[in-house]
């Protein structure tokens, strides 16, 4: 996947453009030991997403590594 075509990336650009990096880093750091419900959640709600433009980010954050990789890109923007 290319940068622009990464749904996680495009997610942290757009916390960046709202100033709001810290606060979801933190955010995600506390809800870390949450990551399995996190997960189940995300895949709950991808039949509501479906065609949308939130379904890439829903596919992404279905599994740990995928909000292990948004908890990454967040500290990286930091």
């Amino acid at each position: 996947m290319g940068e622009t075509d990464d749904p996680l990336r495009r997610m942290v650009a757009g916390l960046a453009r709202a100033g709001l990096l810290t606060p979801a880093a933190m955010l995600l750091d506390t809800l870390s030991p949450l990551d399995v419900i996190s997960c189940q959640l995300a895949r709950f709600s991808r039949p509501l997403v479906g065609g949308t433009s939130a379904e890439p980010l829903v596919i992404a954050l279905e599994d740990a590594a995928g909000w292990a990789e948004l908890r990454r890109l967040l500290a990286r923007q930091d």
